[in-house]
């Protein structure tokens, strides 16, 4: 396969808010602000890890999504949080899944990405963790905090909102991102694609990179976000957005469930998802956008 490192195809951004989101007049405020900062940060030439890590940690404060500050409680009424990143350059990867207590878990897989031979982590051990090295409120139940299944229910939004993003920096290197609240009412225990590695999130300098979002169950079976990565790869015709596209839609015809994707493929962005709706993003050097329901390929 064709190397994906090419510092002159110029740096940029893509991003997702799960499958199921639609802009608001709230949302459309906080990207408004956002866009902006990341085109900034594209300039000033980060690294595509730090980037992507940023860009995810910006949508889970935001409280807007299910991730984060925004993230739904499982069945016994607690909230545990997902969440994977990848450095392209470096493949290494990090999953940790089922933490109380830590809204900034794109933060918390960055602080120990690298520092164990491990790609997956659970639970306690995570949480202690992140106890000992003095993150506030670390395997807390968060009792005190509004509930935010409420608004998710009154959305009619139950399970959206995972978020996501790919980066590829300035050096041509890749990186992805993957943070989300799970699904609604789901089993305490139950863990998504999300952080799991080549399921809701992968990145290779040489492959290309991808965050998944959607029905976690129907992803994993599928192969997962890598599978995707490699079937697009191969494909001789199409825009990768087009071959994305035809992956999701065999995907819900085989398992009965929506899904979507951003990422980046033979040096190139795309976006997919069969739900009617999905907030993504772009920031490149030719051209910033946030959309939620367009079918057009903007590649």
């Amino acid at each position: 396969m064709g190397g994906c490192v090419n510092s002159s195809a110029g740096p940029l951004l893509l991003f997702h808010c799960g499958t199921g989101s639609e802009l608001t007049p709230e949302s459309r405020q906080f990207f408004g602000g956002l866009l902006p900062e990341i085109a900034g940060k594209l300039r000033s030439r980060e690294k595509a890890f730090d980037l992507a890590v940023w860009c995810v940690n910006r949508l889970e404060e935001s409280g807007l999504f299910n991730a984060g500050r925004g993230a739904i409680p499982q069945a016994d009424g607690v909230v545990r949080r997902d969440a994977g990143a990848m450095d392209g350059a470096t493949l290494k990867a990090l999953g940790i899944s089922q933490v109380r207590g830590v809204p900034s878990m794109s933060r918390l897989v960055a602080a120990l990405h690298g520092k164990s031979p491990h790609v997956h982590l659970a639970g306690t051990m995570a949480e202690r963790w992140a106890i000992s090295n003095g993150w506030p409120d670390a395997g807390s139940q968060e009792a005190g905090l509004p509930d935010p299944l409420s608004f998710w229910n009154e959305s009619g939004q139950t399970g959206s909102g995972t978020v996501g993003c790919v980066v590829r920096d300035g050096a041509g290197h890749l990186a992805s991102v993957t943070s989300t609240g799970g699904i609604g009412r789901m089993w305490p225990g139950r863990i998504g694609d999300s952080p799991i590695v080549g399921g809701g999130f992968y990145a290779d300098d040489e492959l290309g990179a991808i965050s998944m979002t959607g029905v976690g169950e129907a992803i994993l079976t599928s192969g997962g976000g890598v599978a995707m990565l490699v079937s697009i790869s191969l494909a001789r015709e199409g825009s990768p957005s087009e071959s994305a596209r035809q992956w999701l839609e065999r995907l819900e015809k085989r398992f009965g469930a929506t899904a979507g994707c951003v990422g980046i493929s033979r040096e190139r962005p795309f976006f997919a998802h069969t739900s009617p709706v999905m907030i993504r993003g772009y920031v490149g050097m030719d051209r910033v956008l946030v959309e939620d329901c367009a079918d057009r390929d903007p590649f």
